[in-house]
């Protein structure tokens, strides 16, 4: 349970916020202002961190961490909530050392374990990752082939590649499993994962033809 000092958070939120830069292609101009008349009525770390606009929520966390204004426990506590909401862990401004170290610290329901042994009757799991890029090294896996491949042509044009990574993880690497948006998502650390495969695909817009996919490469998990 997250104990802070909420006056605390809330100066500290007003200089962060006024720090950032919110253009108008983005926000309107007076987000700064919006922002900052939601922390006033805030009475819960967990508002303050919802005034923080998504993309600078990791750092955010990061700088009050560094600041000593939270804890180990409380920052990684707050990772762990506001993980499934977060759409960028790319350059999020937070590393991905750190990251991992805060999801393992995290308060988690007990439950956790007998739903990670549920996912497979083995000790490994199968998981998939579905990027743009070319690049496996991500902490947020699913263990459906399908919603790997959403994630990997969301943001594709017709002629565009994009990449489903597959590979295999002992169940005790397991560090967070979500659920809640139907993705069934697994986090890890990619250093875990082995066996690991990448599956290319050209995006065609048309919606009656196959996307052509083949194996690229396999990859030793490091």
């Amino acid at each position: 349970m997250i104990q802070i000092d909420i006056e605390t958070i809330k100066n500290a939120f007003c200089i962060y916020i006024s720090s950032l830069e919110y253009d108008s292609f983005y926000y309107g101009k007076d987000e700064k202002q919006r922002r900052l008349g939601w922390i006033e009525k805030a009475d819960r770390f967990s508002q303050c961190l919802s005034a923080v606009n998504k993309g600078n929520r990791f750092d955010y966390l990061n700088w009050l961490h560094k600041l000593e204004i939270i804890t180990d426990q409380e920052c990684a506590d707050a990772v762990y909530s506001i993980w499934t909401m977060q759409e960028r862990f790319y350059r999020c401004g937070m590393s991905k050392a750190k990251m991992i170290k805060f999801i393992k610290m995290a308060e988690k329901s007990p439950l956790l374990q007998s739903d990670i042994d549920d996912l497979s009757d083995e000790k490994t799991v199968t998981i998939y990752r579905g990027v743009k890029i070319n690049n496996y090294r991500g902490l947020s896996w699913t263990i459906d082939k399908s919603v790997a491949d959403w994630f990997a042509r969301r943001f594709g044009h017709n002629g565009d590649k994009c990449y489903v990574f597959i590979g295999t993880i002992n169940k005790k690497d397991i560090l967070a499993l979500f659920s809640s948006r139907n993705e069934k998502e697994v986090v890890c650390d990619y250093r875990k994962i082995k066996n690991i495969q990448c599956e290319e695909i050209i995006i065609y817009d048309n919606p009656q033809s196959q996307f052509d996919k083949h194996i690229k490469m396999c990859i030793t998990g490091e």
